[in-house]
């Protein structure tokens, strides 16, 4: 008798507390150990750098003289607080040639060590009136989806 309470109460406790597994989102981008090993101090230009590394998290945003690249990994359990788990910054500092004149690095998670801008650019995108969604696909059908 006890079997059939115990087996069902364990089963119950295990499931609610799978059910609280972090929810993992790893958002930004920091390039690999050898594209940063590419640029040279005192050599590489701006755009050389973009080129080599990709574009950065404030490319174009501004004229400022620096491009930074930010990666961060956010974990997120239940309805707690979301808190991050990983960061890592890189900053790339240039003269008024437009020539690399620094490189610094960050990897510290502490909370007043960077602070992220709450302002959302919104990208309206394109918008379907009703009829546009219903009629949009026909004739966007190829034949091979239906062959097979």
């Amino acid at each position: 008798m006890i079997r059939l309470i115990l087996l069902p109460t364990f089963l119950l406790i295990h499931f609610m507390l799978s059910g609280c597994k972090p929810i993992t989102k790893v958002s930004g981008y920091v390039p690999i150990e050898a594209e940063i090993e590419e640029l040279k101090l005192g050599v590489t230009t701006k755009q050389d750098a973009v080129k080599i590394l990709g574009e950065p998290l404030t490319y174009g945003v501004d004229s400022s003289n620096s491009l930074l690249y930010l990666q961060q990994e956010i974990k997120a359990v239940a309805f707690f607080k979301p808190y991050v788990t990983e960061r890592e910054i890189i900053k790339l500092t240039f003269n008024e040639a437009s020539v690399l004149s620094d490189l610094e690095r960050s990897t510290e998670v502490g909370p007043d060590d960077f602070t992220m801008e709450k302002k959302i650019t919104v990208s309206p995108g394109r918008k379907l009136s009703f009829w546009q969604q219903i009629f949009g696909n026909i004739g966007n059908f190829s034949s091979e989806e239906f062959i097979n």
